[in-house]
């Protein structure tokens, strides 16, 4: 029996790993992004994970903590969904999240931190370790976009020069 599809409200996207799987602890990589939702949007999700909890620890919701461990009012809900996926019985198979914009079409745009999204997931229960939920992602909804770009991490300020040289890429002819 397949799991129901829940949808969340429009939250707030921080860390997410929805364009490529983060192989960082697992190489078999993990589609994951952590939601950001305030008090009232996040008790329709808390509705639907507390009966499936069943005594476990493992709960995907928690209190946003500030840069001191306090509190901030808002809570943070867990999303992930395993790359490569080996079943027991039967073929490894690949999956990933449908990404999609408020029109409704597949984008492949690089989803950054901040960007604005509602995610469609499966609450699903677990026993192994100390038990608890998993919230599966299956299909992610841009809203508002906040586009992935690695930047250089040296502020360097603003300079009245133009110089602008021939880039390594390009001289490696």
């Amino acid at each position: 029996m397949a799991n129901q599809i829940h949808v969340t409200p429009v939250g707030t996207a921080a860390w997410p790993w929805l364009n490529t799987p983060d192989v960082r602890y697992d190489a078999d990589g993990v589609y994951q992004v952590k939601m950001i939702f305030n008090k009232k949007d996040v008790k329709g999700i808390q509705a639907i994970v507390d009966p499936l909890m069943n005594g476990g620890e493992h709960n995907p919701v928690k209190p946003e903590l500030d840069d001191q461990g306090k509190e901030t009012g808002n809570y943070v809900v867990n999303f992930k969904l395993k790359a490569k996926v080996k079943p027991k019985n039967g073929s490894p198979f690949i999956q990933k999240p449908i990404l999609l914009d408020t029109e409704g079409n597949r984008v492949i745009n690089p989803i950054g931190a901040g960007s604005k999204l509602k995610i469609a997931y499966e609450a699903v229960p677990f026993n192994q370790g100390k038990g608890g939920v998993t919230m599966r992602i299956k299909k992610v909804r841009i809203v508002d976009l906040v586009e992935y770009a690695k930047k250089d991490d040296v502020d360097w300020g603003k300079d009245e020069g133009s110089f602008v040289g021939t880039t390594a890429e390009a001289s490696e002819d």
